[in-house]
């Protein structure tokens, strides 16, 4: 009963959610299985950034599979422990999210959790919670209030809406639409754009633009500067210069050490170290 399918391409991870007969709902099975391929996307050299997509063009996800949830994790005499859809995060290889139909429940917050999103203009997004009774948590209010602003945010979040592809856009849910049947090519477009670049560069620039949130302007400046600094003693960063001066184009993946020869948590400005899996 349904599947995750993983699959690798020039530097590309593709992860299917393949359960197209109830709108990609994950279940139980599948979820152990997403786990699994987040560990291999970590893993493997050969994989510099991953696509996650549904298979078929009438769903991207719709989240968990309620069959699960009835009489076992639902109502007074429940567990209350449902089966969390498992979210690329803290992984620093770059995700993007190609949304095809509907994207909604917990399949909203896996979209959210991915770094770039991309929909067809037949797409379908929206937070579900409010319609089951619940709050619409399950990181998705955290995610959706900093992707969008706490405004935007709290119109989706309090009336539910499923909004249209154009609406997503128009707010900043995603960054790019397209004609029907044309996000995974979309995002395939900017996985092999990504995929070409040094892959410690990469990751360092997105731990960058996340863990900087969390830190006063000074300190993001600071440990900004230090982290280039540290960059540009890697043997990547010579390929970059000395090609240019060749010029010819660079093959990057030269660097030893990975990520940590950036200096990003030698550098960080305070006690807690985020903590981030390769």
């Amino acid at each position: 009963m349904g599947s995750v399918d993983f699959e690798v391409s020039n530097f590309v991870g593709h992860i299917t959610i393949n359960h197209p007969e109830k709108r990609n709902a994950v279940s139980s099975e599948m979820a152990a299985q997403l786990h699994e391929i987040y560990s291999e996307v970590e893993k493997r050299p050969d994989v510099r950034v991953a696509i996650i997509s549904g298979a078929g063009d009438e769903a991207f996800c719709v989240g968990g599979y309620i069959p699960e949830y009835v009489g076992k994790v639902v109502g007074t005499d429940g567990s209350g422990q449902r089966t969390v859809l498992p979210k690329p995060w803290r992984i620093a290889k770059p995700f993007i999210a190609a949304i095809e139909g509907y994207c909604v429940g917990g399949g909203i917050g896996l979209a959210l959790s991915c770094d770039l999103r991309v929909a067809g203009d037949s797409a379908v997004i929206g937070a579900s919670g409010l319609k089951r009774g619940l709050v619409n948590g399950a990181t998705v209010t955290s995610r959706l209030v900093r992707v969008v602003g706490l405004g935007n945010a709290l119109e989706a979040l309090l009336t539910s809406e499923y909004m249209p592809a154009e609406k997503a856009e128009r707010i900043g849910l995603v960054q790019r639409v397209v004609p029907r049947g044309g996000a995974r090519a979309a995002a395939l477009e900017w996985a092999d754009a990504i995929a070409q670049f040094s892959p410690e560069a990469v990751a360092g620039t997105k731990r960058l633009a996340y863990d900087n949130l969390d830190l006063t302007w000074d300190e993001a400046l600071t440990w900004e500067e230090a982290v280039t600094a540290a960059n540009y003693r890697t043997p990547d960063a010579e390929e970059g210069y000395t090609s240019f001066l060749e010029r010819r184009e660079p093959v990057f993946g030269r660097n030893a050490g990975g990520i940590d020869a950036l200096g990003l948590d030698a550098n960080w400005p305070r006690q807690d170290v985020p903590e981030w899996r390769s």
